[in-house]
């Protein structure tokens, strides 16, 4: 079985951004924020134009042809697309997930919302 640090090596094959360059993007019209946290989380609150994304339905809404297809990606190719979670580990592998399926511009943010919520005011 797999431990936990090589599971989370997949951060060296992605893009990481800081909370603090995702701040940048909040208003950018070519950049949508996806949270791949628990519905219950993301009802609490998110970041900005955030959609909500269920991580163990993510290849489901990425897959051509799926029933549970999300026209967000396939309408949207050239957008950037910006993961998170609550503190990183998810959405690493959700922006892992994703840039294997084919999204070309896909980020995470390191530490996730716990990181947002530390700048987000400032």
């Amino acid at each position: 079985m797999k431990k936990f640090e090589e599971l989370m090596s997949v951060s060296n094959e992605i893009e990481n951004i800081t909370a603090e360059d995702a701040k940048k993007k909040i208003n950018d019209p070519n950049v949508q924020f996806i949270d791949v946290r628990d519905k219950e989380s993301f009802s609490k609150g998110s970041i900005g134009n955030a959609v909500h994304m269920d991580r163990g339905l993510l290849e489901f809404y990425l897959a051509e042809g799926s029933p549970l297809e999300n026209k967000i990606f396939k309408d949207n190719p050239d957008k950037e697309y910006v993961v998170f979670c609550g503190v990183g580990g998810q959405g690493t592998l959700a922006t892992k997930t994703m840039k294997d399926m084919g999204i070309k511009n896909v980020k995470n943010i390191s530490g996730g919302m716990a990181e947002w919520n530390k700048i987000k005011d400032k």
